[in-house]
């Protein structure tokens, strides 16, 4: 059971989350919208989407080290802080009608490095605040809604702020959220962070970060598996005014609407895992995440109706959204306590820079064979591995037993 000051920090947690969330997906939103717009140009999209997203290939496991090796709270605080800044520099070059696609880059690289520093100790945090090891998946499981719970308030609002007053009444938007984001933080009281930091110098911890990781095969199945559906998601993502506009002849509104989608599926997907009362077959559920996701890309690849792209763009981020809190919990179950920043650093390492990767190839790929045919080729490149995924998990049983022998998980609650 939480206690009552465990109860106040998780509703503060989860406010500053979800706060974040709306200020990432408004300025993310208008950001695509601006550059879409000014170019049509998908290839574009594919840039800028590697360029938000590359700096998780580059520092999440720096992110990692920084929540193993200092206090989490102050970190997370003082990324907020930058946050609020980036916001306000996106704000005034709006303002001053210097946003170009250039600029953009370049604020969208900020956002992405702040955050991809910042994360890791975002996720840490939520075991600091629990003291009962039978509630944490739960309230793990419940926090990745929280992405969705923020897209869901961005995209209903999007439209209404662009047509009112536009882009710059969502940057302002985006700049409130931050500030709630910021104050709601501060009232967390009594983390019980780990207080054996590690003494070793950056570079080594970095080394045995990735070295523990990837001895463990079933850290790392767990961690490229979600990398793949990341993938889709990504795509989708920052592809979706693309898909808008070149398969349902959308515009603004529609966009916000698929945006709606993603929301929705999400929320479902984080409220199902708060819903479950242990860790029991999770690895299976993760399983059917990768087919979903397949399922999800290839739907929208001959979608050229809004309600029928509705339905497969809440199962883009229903399987993600799913995915990431499986990985999350798990890799934390499974870990030792003091490198589980670390793990959960290579996790973002992978799931945002490999997508960041394949996000700009995809991009390039579209112009000489068509956005519905690299939605195929992904979609099929999921299901295959997906396969792979299972032949080689039932391999691996043995090692698992050995992980619940050693991490004391009750039978009942055996994720395979």
């Amino acid at each position: 059971m939480l206690t009552p000051q465990e109860k106040k920090n998780v509703f503060h947690y989860f406010t500053s989350d979800i706060c974040v969330f709306v200020s990432v997906y408004l300025m993310f939103m208008s950001m695509i919208w601006i550059s879409y717009d000014h170019t049509h140009s998908s290839a574009r999209l594919g840039i800028l989407g590697f360029v938000q997203n590359v700096p998780f290939m580059l520092f999440s496991i720096y992110g990692g080290v920084l929540a193993d090796r200092y206090n989490r709270k102050k970190l997370i605080i003082g990324f907020n802080c930058l946050f609020i800044v980036n916001s306000s520099l996106i704000l005034i070059f709006q303002l001053l009608n210097i946003l170009t696609f250039d600029f953009i880059l370049i604020f969208c690289f900020a956002l992405g490095s702040f955050y991809s520093l910042y994360y890791p100790s975002l996720v840490a945090t939520v075991k600091d605040m629990i003291s009962d090891e039978k509630e944490f998946p739960k309230i793990m499981g419940a926090a990745s809604s929280n992405a969705k719970i923020g897209q869901l308030i961005a995209s209903s609002s999007f439209s209404f702020l662009l047509k009112l007053i536009g882009a710059t009444g969502t940057f302002i938007t985006g700049l409130f959220f931050n500030i709630v984001s910021l104050i709601s933080f501060l009232f967390l009281k009594g983390l019980k962070q780990n207080e054996s930091q590690p003494s070793d110098g950056v570079f080594l911890q970095i080394k045995q970060g990735f070295s523990y990781t990837l001895k463990n095969k079933i850290l790392t199945g767990i961690i490229l598996v979600t990398a793949l559906i990341s993938c889709t998601f990504v795509f989708v993502t920052f592809q979706l005014p693309a898909i808008d506009t070149g398969f349902i002849k959308g515009g603004s509104s529609d966009l916000g609407i698929l945006f709606i989608a993603g929301a929705v599926g999400g929320l479902v997907a984080g409220f199902y895992l708060g819903r479950r009362k242990s860790t029991k077959n999770l690895l299976k559920f993760l399983i059917l995440c990768i087919f979903l996701s397949a399922m999800a890309i290839i739907g929208l690849a001959f979608s050229r109706e809004l309600p029928i792209s509705f339905f497969f763009g809440m199962f883009v981020d229903f399987s993600f959204i799913a995915a990431m809190g499986i990985s999350n919990t798990l890799l934390q179950l499974f870990s030792d306590k003091n490198i589980v920043g670390r793990v959960l650093g290579v996790n973002i390492m992978f799931s945002w820079g490999l997508s960041s990767v394949l996000m700009m190839l995809f991009g390039f790929l579209i112009g000489p064979f068509g956005l519905e045919n690299v939605m195929l080729l992904l979609g099929g490149i999921i299901v295959l591995s997906g396969i792979f995924y299972i032949i080689l998990l039932k391999k691996q049983k043995g090692l698992l037993q050995s992980i619940y022998t050693e991490k004391n998980i009750p039978e009942g609650s055996f994720p395979y």
